[in-house]
This record gives structure tokens, sequence and C-alpha cells, in this order.
């Protein structure tokens, strides 16, 4: 008699531990440092900006401004190799970003370097509004395809997707690591 009761009570205290950890809310998620590139101008000019850099499914999502640009222009912008912008007008920041080791190209087509990014185009007040996603990168876990301490370079000209290996999209006018921002 003693065993039905012990087999009862265990099934009781299951049935309890199963409700007691089932929960409707979701765990919360741990807060990340927001990423960002702040541009300064390369050289003599006036563009500056902040772009933020977002983990999407996929590939990364960079938003924000870039300003001081003529009204109405276009401009190629890329991430670059390397988060050195000291010399962006001599070659610090290297090369577009290239894990893969394709052409340049339109950032739509097949083929294409991860750093590449569709051309930009400020409004009549010389301002980008950018919201753009890069497929096929990542974002601070330290694989080959992350962009994480690599530059972003704005271009005075236009980027033609074409020319090798850089579009020729004409000399950096601002320039930006990509960091965990501190404060």
């Amino acid at each position: 008699m003693l065993r039905p009761a012990i087999v009862s009570t265990c099934v009781f205290a299951l049935a309890l531990s199963g409700c007691a950890s089932h929960s409707d809310t979701k765990p919360a998620k741990l807060p990340r440092h927001p990423i960002e590139a702040v541009l300064a101008p390369v050289g003599e000019g006036k563009v500056a900006g902040t772009l933020e850099i977002t983990e999407v499914p996929g590939g990364v999502r960079i938003q924000g401004q870039i300003t001081g640009l003529v009204p109405d222009s276009m401009h190629g912008i890329h991430i670059h190799e390397h988060g050195d912008c000291t010399g962006a007008d001599s070659g610090s920041v290297g090369g577009h970003f290239n894990p893969t080791g394709v052409e340049h190209g339109d950032p739509v087509g097949l083929v294409h370097h991860a750093g590449d990014i569709a051309n930009q185009v400020a409004d009549a007040q010389g301002t980008i509004n950018m919201d753009v996603t890069l497929h096929g990168v990542s974002l601070a876990n330290g694989t080959s395809d992350d962009v994480l301490g690599r530059a972003v370079v704005l271009d005075h000209d236009t980027d033609d997707y074409s020319t090798q290996p850089s579009g020729n999209s004409g000399p950096a006018i601002a320039c930006g690591v990509i960091l965990k921002k501190t404060n």
C-alpha cells in the first residue's frame, strides 16, 4: 500500500516541477555594445558622419548619416581590409575587404567584394541617409568575414562597379573604423 502512495507522490512532484520550470516569458537578451564607425574627413574636407553597424541574419546592417557633401552628389563607399584611417588617402586602409578573393563588382550582382556597398546619394542638403544590408559578412565573431576593426571609406566619385580592383571611385574623402562604442 505504501508503494502506490510513493508513486503518486513522485508523479505529482514531477508534474509540479515541469510546471514550475515552464514560463511564458522569453529570456532577456544580454546587452551588446553598440558597434559603429565614426567617419572623419580625409584631408581638408568637412565630410563626417556616424554609422551604426548591427548583425542581421546573413550579414550586417549599416545605418546612419554622412554630412558635408556636395548636394545631390553620388559616392562610392566600401569596407576596407585595415582599420587604419591615418593615411586613408595613401592606402593605410588597404584594399576593399575581400575574404573570398573575388573581383570587384556591383553589390547586388553575384560577384563582388564583401566590402562593396552600393553607391550612396547625398540629398539637397549634402547629407547621405544610409541604410544598407551587406550579406555574406559577420560582426564581432572573429571569423574571416568579420568586419569589426575594419575601415569604412567614402570616396569622392561614383563607383563604376567594373574597374578593377576598386571601381574607379576616386580618392577617399571620409574614413572611420568599425569599433565597439566605448561610452
